[in-house]
């Protein structure tokens, strides 16, 4: 039975700070905490949160590399009623301030000095009374319902309207009450919209629920230790990661970023169990020159953000990982939806991603039909059960498109189940893709493209890399007599575009290719286009159903 049903944030910090006590939970550097000192830090975070004046419901961001801090205040946040808005830390600067608005965010945890980048600077931009004014008057155009820019680091003394929060606050601060409806949200994540502005999906306390059942399949007990390099700001990483391995006792390693050499050695040191990978990483590991100097034979569980089978193996038959793991889910699924056992055969485990999770359902669905597809025939996929968030945040339109008053989420994903249940994924049914591990949805690049002067029209499509999974490649006619080579394009895009977002390849061509009446971009003809020009595979799967509906 799952201990964590029906429990809410608080409710779920005090039975694990109950349940396993003294036992490390978090490592980060040379950090030690237990689970009793995770819930004084999250108690701490709370009423220092309270001693704003925050209440429930309010949004309170969190802009913060990997580090312990994060944990505190997301939890902190969550436990007593606000909202913690996760905020992806590649962001440029005007994505940031959408995402800060759109959130109606009153508050925002940041670095200080010696941060990745200058966030204060960036942030005084925005609402430029953090130069000028002082902690809860902060509120600009831009940014109308900011009131706090709390920095976890010392940082200079011109940022007058900003807190310091790099010390511990005063013990005697009071608890405010604990959220008691585990059916509010928790936290709001974003993810790229297919009408270019980024969606907030609301995801309740259900999580940890979730948590608990992540960890069935894959056998986890308080012995586990996971190595953890991923952004924390992702739900890959919180609701894949933290939270499964908290409910279980279990301890966790937080790496900075990832890198290579770090990762080994924590390997080696801690006797890590489980640990998720990208493709990049997988390349990363392998690659380094110290690779075989480490004991990697504690390792037993990988989850592989990857269904390539070529980095599956790599992972098994290289690193030495019994059990690869893949799954299928989004963030509005509070991630895996499914997943296999670790202990599967291999070749169930390398190809498919699994079977319902507890109390959720799956099915395929004819998209234009909306009738429910028989095995083995690709479709829409379906998920419904209490894990689906509850919508996104001030986009009624949207929720709606997706979210049907049935209770089916309609994920936009193309896939398959087979004769046992078992989700096989093809990839998105629509556009979009993922680029090291994030969603990317090429209507956001193309509105980007598009501003360039010497740009007429451009259409975004993914294709595979080696190293990001799939990367964009965007194609682009000129205007008449303009003129712009690739190099020039990416220049102009990369100030604008998070990391991730960046396209890889840039085709320039008269024409788009162009479906007969309506006059939409056959985006499955750029995908074959981009597969010649680069000498890869001919795109099967998603590409031969798109093909079929056109030609209906």
């Amino acid at each position: 039975m799952n201990p964590f049903r029906d429990l809410t944030y608080a409710e779920s910090i005090s039975l694990v700070a109950e349940r396993y006590g003294d036992r490390e939970a978090v490592v980060f550097r040379d950090e030690r905490y237990s689970f009793a000192d995770v819930k004084v830090q999250v108690d701490r975070a709370s009423a220092r949160f309270a001693s704003l004046g925050l209440r429930p419901d309010d949004k309170v961001a969190i802009l913060l590399p990997n580090r312990p801090e994060f944990i505190w205040y997301w939890l902190g946040a969550s436990q007593m009623g606000l909202v913690a808005v996760m905020l992806n830390t590649r962001l440029r600067k005007d994505e940031l301030a959408y995402q800060l608005a759109q959130s109606d965010s009153r508050a925002v945890i940041v670095p200080g000095d010696g941060a990745f980048r200058d966030v204060l600077g960036e942030l005084s931009e925005l609402a430029p009374a953090l130069l000028t004014g002082e902690p809860g008057k902060l509120g600009s155009e831009q940014l109308p319902e900011l009131a706090y820019v709390i920095a976890v680091d010392p940082f200079d003394e011109r940022y007058s309207g900003a807190l310091d929060w790099s010390k511990p606050g005063p013990a005697d601060l009071p608890m405010p009450p604990m959220e008691r409806d585990g059916s509010k949200p928790g936290s709001i994540v974003y993810s790229s919209g297919t009408t270019a502005l980024p969606k907030g999906a609301m995801i309740t306390h259900c999580v940890w629920r979730k948590a608990w059942d992540i960890g069935d399949r894959v056998d986890l007990t308080e012995d586990d230790v996971l190595y953890m390099a991923i952004p924390l700001f992702g739900s890959m990483a919180t609701l894949n990661g933290v939270l499964p391995y908290l409910v279980r006792g279990a301890r966790q390693v937080i790496g900075e970023q990832f890198d290579a050499g770090a990762c080994l050695r924590a390997i080696e040191k801690e006797k890590v169990t489980g640990i998720h990978l990208l493709a990049l990483s997988v390349d990363q590991l392998i690659r380094h020159p110290d690779f075989d100097k480490y004991d990697r034979s504690s390792l037993r569980i990988s989850y592989t953000l990857s269904i390539d089978p070529a980095v599956l193996d790599a992972v098994a038959d290289v690193i030495g990982v019994p059990g690869v793991m893949t799954g299928y889910g989004l963030t509005e699924t509070t991630t895996v939806a499914t997943r296999n056992r670790w202990d599967d055969p291999r070749d169930i485990r390398h190809t498919t991603q699994g079977w319902a999770l507890p109390d959720v359902e799956i099915k395929i669905v004819d998209s234009e039909t909306l009738d429910e597809l028989p095995p083995d025939s690709p479709g829409e996929i379906w998920v419904r059960g209490y894990c689906t968030m509850a919508g996104y945040y001030k986009k009624p339109a949207e929720t709606a498109a997706c979210l049907r008053d049935d209770g089916w989420f309609r994920t936009g994903d193309l896939g398959q189940l087979d004769a046992t249940g078992r989700v096989r994924l093809f990839g998105r049914l629509g556009d979009g893709y993922k680029s090291r591990g994030f969603n990317v949805f090429p209507e956001e690049i193309e509105q980007v493209v598009n501003r360039h002067p010497a740009v007429a029209a451009s259409s975004v499509v993914g294709v595979p890399d080696p190293l990001a999974d799939m990367i964009g490649a965007v194609f682009v006619i000129l205007k008449d007599g303009a003129g712009l080579t690739a190099d020039e394009l990416i220049a102009f895009l990369k100030p604008k575009l998070a990391g991730f977002k960046m396209p890889g390849h840039v085709f320039f061509v008269d024409t788009f290719p162009l479906t007969s009446g309506t006059g939409k971009v056959q985006k499955f003809r750029l995908r074959e286009m981009a597969a010649e020009r680069l000498g890869l595979p001919a795109p099967v799967g998603r590409n031969k159903q798109q093909t079929q509906r056109a030609g209906a």
